[in-house]
Order: C-alpha cells, then sequence, then structure tokens
C-alpha cells in the first residue's frame, strides 16, 4: 500500500538516524526528534512506525538496552534503497499520463510493466538476505542471478522523458558502430523525441527527424552531449500515429520496410513449452499443440530483430510460412556453415 508524505518523512528520518552507526539513539530522543521535525505527539506513534517498518519493510532494526538506543542488525541495511517516495509516485503517475495523451494506450502499457518490474525486483529484494560465513542456515544464498551488462548513457533516460514531457527538441552527438568516435559535424543530429523503448537492458529513442521528413531510433549507448532545446516539437500526424502503432507488429527494436506477414512456426514439443509460457509478442498464437510439434502463428513484419532471436532455437524452430522468411534463415545458417 502506498505510503502517505508524512509517514514517509518520519520513515526517512528514523532510518537516517538508526543507520549513524555507532552512535543510537534512546526512544526518548528519537521521539523528541521526531515531535520537532515531524510533529508526532506521543512515543506510542514512533513505536508504531517502527513496526510498520519491521513488518511491511523488513527493516532489522533492534533495541540494545546496555546503550539505550535503536540501531539496524544488519549495518548495510538503508531502508530508502527500497521505497519510490510519492513524489516519485506522483512523477511516474504524471508519465503515464503525458504518455496516454501523446503516444496511446500502448506505451501506457509498456510503462505499467515496467513499473511491474520495478515492484517485484523490490519485493524480491527485501526477501534476500545476507548470506553467512559457511554458506549454511538462513542467510545461505539462495538467489542466483547473471550478471548484466547494461546499455550505456542511461542517465539520457529522464532527460529525454522530460523532453516529450516539455514537447521540445533535442540535440546529440551520434556515432555509429563504424565510426571510431564521435568527433565529425556530420554526426551532429536534431531530434523532436516521441516515445522510448528498452530492448534487452539497452534503451533507444524514436523521434521525428525533420531533415529525412520521418521518424528515427537511436541507441541512447551512442548519443553524447544531449541537449534539451527550446524550440518546440512540431511532429506531423502521420508520423505521430505511425510511432504509436510501429511496435504492434515489429519484433524488437528495428524499423524495416517489409509488409506485415503471417508468420507460422513450427516448435518441437520441448521448446513449445517455453514458447508458450514466454511467447514471442503479443501477436502470437497457438493452432497446434500435441505430442509432435507446437504451432504457432505470429502478425509481423520480419526484420533482422526477429531474424536473430529465430535463429536462437537452433533446431528446434522450423519457419513453415512465409517461404521469404525460411529461405533467408536457410541462407543464413548455410553462411554460418561456412565459416566452420
Amino acid at each position: 500500500m502506498p505510503i502517505t508524505r508524512s509517514a514517509f518523512q518520519r520513515y526517512r528520518l528514523i532510518d537516517e538516524v538508526i543507520s549513524r552507526y555507532p552512535r543510537r539513539y534512546s526512544k526518548q530522543a528519537l521521539f523528541e526528534l521526531l515531535q520537532d521535525r515531524c510533529g508526532i505527539r506521543s512515543v506510542s506513534s514512533l513505536e508504531k512506525d517502527i513496526q510498520r517498518l519491521r513488518e511491511d519493510h523488513d527493516a532489522p532494526i533492534a533495541y540494545d538496552k546496555r546503550s539505550n538506543g535503536y540501531y539496524y542488525t544488519n549495518p548495510q541495511f538503508r531502508l530508502l534503497r527500497l521505497m519510490l517516495t510519492p513524489d516519485d509516485m506522483e512523477a511516474l503517475d504524471y508519465a503515464r499520463e503525458v504518455l496516454a495523451a501523446t503516444q496511446g494506450a500502448s506505451v501506457v502499457v509498456e510503462l505499467t510493466n515496467a513499473l511491474q518490474k520495478v515492484r517485484q525486483s523490490l519485493d524480491i529484494v527485501r526477501e534476500v538476505r545476507p548470506e553467512d560465513g559457511n554458506g549454511l542456515g538462513m542467510g545461505r544464498k539462495v538467489v542466483y542471478v547473471e550478471e548484466k551488462i547494461l546499455g550505456g548513457n542511461r542517465q539520457y533516460v529522464p532527460v529525454l522523458i522530460r523532453a516529450v514531457n516539455q514537447n521540445r527538441q533535442v540535440s546529440f552527438q551520434y556515432r555509429k558502430h563504424a565510426d571510431p568516435a564521435v568527433e565529425s559535424s556530420d554526426s551532429a543530429r536534431t531530434l523532436h523525441p516521441i516515445l522510448l523503448r528498452e530492448v534487452a537492458d539497452s534503451w533507444y529513442v524514436i523521434g521525428y527527424d525533420a531533415v529525412s521528413g520521418k521518424e528515427k531510433t537511436y541507441a541512447l549507448d551512442r548519443m553524447a552531449d544531449l541537449e534539451i532545446l527550446d524550440e518546440p516539437c512540431a511532429v506531423p500526424p502521420s508520423v505521430l500515429a505511425y510511432v504509436a502503432e510501429l511496435f504492434d507488429h515489429i519484433y524488437g527494436i528495428t524499423d524495416t520496410t517489409d509488409p506485415v506477414e503471417e508468420i507460422v512456426l513450427s516448435f518441437t514439443p520441448l521448446f513449445g513449452y517455453y514458447v508458450k509460457a514466454k511467447p514471442i509478442h503479443q501477436t502470437q498464437e497457438v493452432l497446434r499443440d500435441d505430442e509432435t510439434e507446437c504451432i504457432v502463428r505470429l502478425r509481423l513484419a520480419p526484420n533482422r530483430d526477429l531474424l536473430m532471436h529465430l535463429r536462437s532455437y537452433g533446431e528446434h524452430v522450423k519457419v513453415v510460412k512465409p517461404a521469404s522468411l525460411a529461405q533467408t534463415i536457410t541462407e543464413s545458417l548455410r553462411a554460418t556453415l561456412g565459416r566452420y
């Protein structure tokens, strides 16, 4: 349940005080501080806050009778690492409203899914306990995760969101993979940003390029010197409509001029379970599922990202249709074998 601003203010102060190792505040001293800063009226209110922190946020708060003060049994614990402030939630709700008004429902769904991931991650973090010395008992390691290399320039995400919210153009330097560095004036870009998209832990901004008269996609990890300009965005309605529906029939981030097609894939029964549990795309439909194969249908415009994804299934997938995609996969596999 979201906490109020006044409760968050009290929790933040309690966390700040208790984490000041080795100094410890007595109940009376902590109450007087909260009374002065937050206006609480009784010691019982302090006791209720501490109990809520223990129960709702797993704060390891204990009381040392000898030093007459509260402390964290885990000195590394900090409450604010596990909380979104009321201001954070208000800003996210505002961003969601702006996106709903400018980019449509599909983008709002993406934001909602992203927020859900954050909440689920925080739930996991709250449950994880530090390991003990021998890896046994309550402190044993219970979560093994693969270390991810996240896409660069993630600090640009809030800047670009602000630009979209304020309907302002942005300028930046852009380096293509073939370029060793950002150095020529040709690499300067001006964009009317429309939306952001996260794919495989990397961020991209999609916007209107007035020079070419069409939408363009830029990877944040290849951007530099990003600035918000004073000039307002002026995106043609046709481009706004196109971008709003761009990912309805695109896998990943790579745009394509190819038309949307009916793609039918045949998976081995084992990999059919994986594809059903984690669909390739929201357009996926299961046409057949038995002991011999699992056949699914997608409505997508074939692009490079889809090709790479299908190749990752190896011998467990076969492209039934269209014939053009099956031929592209065949040629790609032959080229791969030719390297050995």
